[in-house]
């Protein structure tokens, strides 16, 4: 069983070549390729994927870039729509048994945003019984781009709709957790990502070879408008003191101890294979601060690897805080009319910006209610 992944954007263009060369088995075929395709405007980016990972004709590029604008991005993509569907359609003929996608881009451009979303949209569309597994990339809050409050806002309507399981990735969290570092690089956020991401991509004692995103997913977002996911991860020698920092990790989501969480999956990596004893299962699942109405809301897996490692994915509420916090700014500039006749050119009305904003506060709303 496998999965496509689709990497789209300077920024998930970036974080998709780290992935592949972590080899995930979910992403390697048969004769040692990857099921990937790479898609951005700008030719540059794409020239950086190595010719041995995948097959040429996986990659697209188009001319001239989409200006940071989401509106821009969709309508660029409903041009190419059928040229990059033919690419991801091949990809799945060559896979064993495809079982889904991995969609890795950013929300602040115009191409992870724009054309994110309207790939999300054409897969779903063209394949319904296979899950889509978006991990969207949130900006910082003092970004280059003007709109990209906008490009979140769109975005995030565009994905609640189609997608099964959205993993935002925040960096400003990302950043948090690598602040023992003096000067953090880009380079060091996206390693962070990938390494959050293994969650998702390593073969696991508890399930099946090359399905744990699929189980990843059925746990972590059972209630199908609950389908938001944060990931962290710690490593070292000493996996009490993995344990330790991943206890303070989850307490900074949770808001320590003023957000709820619905449900989570930890995973321990050592060289014997063993899980957590209870005392240590015991410390996580209490940091977790899970609601009371779920019987089951944590699941521990482990696997085989020389560097021992937590970590885990954790569906929380304070997700839907971050979202109404990286919306606020939109919400301001639509009021004043700022910059919306970027979006009225490609057709993005305030009609839709309307549902946008009342797309996130249900999420909001869900949420809060979920975890009363």
């Amino acid at each position: 069983m496998a999965c496509i992944g689709v990497f789209i954007g300077q920024c998930g263009v970036t974080v998709g070549l780290q992935i592949l060369a972590s080899n995930p088995p979910s992403l390697t075929c048969y004769d040692g390729s990857r099921h990937a395709v790479f898609i951005d405007t700008e030719i540059k980016v794409i020239r950086r994927v190595p010719k041995q990972l995948l097959r040429s004709k996986n990659t697209f590029s188009d001319f001239p870039g989409c200006g940071g604008c989401f509106a821009k991005g969709f309508s660029s993509a409903e041009r190419f729509i059928d040229k990059i569907m033919e690419k991801i359609r091949v990809e799945i003929e060559r896979s064993d048994c495809c079982m889904g996608f991995m969609l890795v881009h950013s929300l602040s451009g115009g191409t992870g945003s724009g054309y994110g979303s309207r790939i999300t949209q054409e897969i779903k569309t063209l394949y319904p019984e296979m899950f889509v597994v978006n991990v969207a990339v949130l900006p910082f809050k003092t970004g280059e781009n003007p709109v990209q409050g906008y490009n979140v806002l769109l975005a995030i309507d565009k994905l609640q709709e189609y997608s099964d399981m959205i993993v935002l990735v925040e960096n400003s969290v990302v950043s948090q957790d690598l602040a023992g570092k003096q000067k953090v690089s880009m380079t060091d956020l996206n390693e962070k990502i990938v390494s959050d991401l293994q969650t998702l991509l390593r073969n696991c004692k508890q399930v099946p070879k090359r399905c744990a995103m699929w189980e990843v997913m059925k746990i972590v977002c059972s209630v199908p408008t609950l389908k938001f996911c944060s990931l962290g991860s710690h490593h070292g020698r000493n996996m009490t003191d993995n344990i330790d920092r991943s206890v303070r990790s989850i307490k900074q989501r949770t808001g320590f101890g003023k957000f709820k969480s619905l449900s989570g999956v930890v995973l321990s990596s050592d060289s014997k294979l063993q899980l957590l004893d209870q005392r240590l299962e015991g410390k996580l699942s209490k940091s977790f601060n899970f609601v009371n109405w779920n019987p089951f809301p944590v699941e521990f897996w482990c696997c085989q690897n020389k560097l021992q490692s937590i970590n885990f994915a954790l569906n929380n509420e304070r997700i839907g805080e971050s979202l109404l916090k990286e919306t606020d700014s939109a919400l301001l500039k639509f009021h004043a009319g700022a910059y919306l006749h970027w979006y009225s050119q490609y057709d993005v009305g305030r009609d839709q910006f309307d549902n946008a904003f009342k797309t996130i506060d249900k999420i909001v709303e869900d949420y809060r209610y979920s975890c009363a």
